[in-house]
C-alpha cells in the first residue's frame, strides 16, 4: 500500500469528491444501484425497529439504503469530513440518522452491544487479514445480532480476471481480497458465523456481501 486509509479519508477535499469520483460514471451508477439492492436484501430479516450501526459510514451512501428501508442508523467513522458529507446528504431522515466520530476499537471497549445489527462495508479489503479480524471483531462486539460485511472474493476465476485487468492497466478493486479459507479465518476470529452470502454480479465483480450472526 502506498497510502494510509485511516488518514486518507480525513481530508475534506477527498471526502467532498468521494462519491462523484466513484459513482458518477455509468459503471459506477450501476454498481451503486446493485450494491444498495444487495444491502437491502441482506437486512431483510432484521426487524425494522432495529438500530443499525454503519461502520465505517463514509459519506452515507449505503446508510441511505437502510434508511429508505425504514431502519434507524447511526453512522460511525474515524473521518469527520466524510460524516459531514453524510449529514448533508441524509438530513431529510431527521433523527433516524445520527453520526459519531469514533475509532471502532475504542468504541467497542466503551459501549459493547450498543446496536441491534451492523453493516461493515468497503473497509476490510484495505487491510491484511489479521487487521481485518481485529476490525470485524470490534464491530461484532458492538452488536447484539446480525453483522453484514462486504469483501472481495479471491477465487481462481477472480484471480484470472484480476491478472487481465492488471495487464490492461486497471487498478485492482481491493488490496486484500479473501479466499474461502481466509473468510473462514476472518469470521472465526471475529466470533461470527456465516448465515448466507450474496453476490452483486458474480461474472463481472468479485464483490460479495456476507450475512453473519454471533457464533
Amino acid at each position: 500500500m502506498d497510502w494510509d486509509p485511516v488518514t486518507h479519508y480525513q481530508e475534506v477535499a477527498i471526502a467532498e469528491r468521494y462519491d462523484r469520483e466513484r459513482f458518477s460514471s455509468i459503471s459506477g451508477r450501476v454498481f451503486n444501484s446493485l450494491e444498495k439492492s444487495v444491502i437491502r436484501a441482506a437486512f431483510r430479516d432484521v426487524p425494522k425497529t432495529a438500530r443499525i450501526l454503519d461502520l465505517p459510514c463514509g459519506t452515507g451512501r449505503l446508510a441511505s439504503a437502510l434508511l429508505e428501508s425504514g431502519f434507524s442508523v447511526e453512522g460511525v467513522d474515524i473521518s469527520a469530513a466524510m460524516l459531514d458529507v453524510a449529514k448533508r446528504k441524509l438530513h431529510s431522515f431527521g433523527d433516524r440518522f445520527t453520526t459519531r466520530v469514533a475509532d471502532v476499537h475504542e468504541l467497542a471497549k466503551a459501549e459493547p452491544k450498543r446496536y441491534d445489527a451492523a453493516l461493515c462495508a468497503r473497509v476490510l479489503m484495505h487491510f491484511p487479514l489479521d487487521e481485518q479480524i481485529a476490525f470485524l471483531k470490534s464491530v461484532a462486539q458492538l452488536t447484539k445480532g446480525t453483522v453484514v460485511l462486504t469483501q472481495s472474493l479471491s477465487s481462481p476465476y477472480q484471480r484470472f480476471r484480476r491478472s487481465v485487468k492488471k495487464l490492461i492497466g486497471n487498478q485492482p478493486p481491493a488490496n486484500y481480497p479473501l479466499t474461502e479459507d481466509d473468510l473462514a479465518s476472518l469470521l472465526r476470529g471475529a466470533g461470527l458465523r456465516e448465515v448466507r452470502r450474496l453476490r452483486l454480479a458474480a461474472l463481472i465483480s468479485e464483490a460479495m456481501v456476507v450475512i453473519t450472526e454471533h457464533a
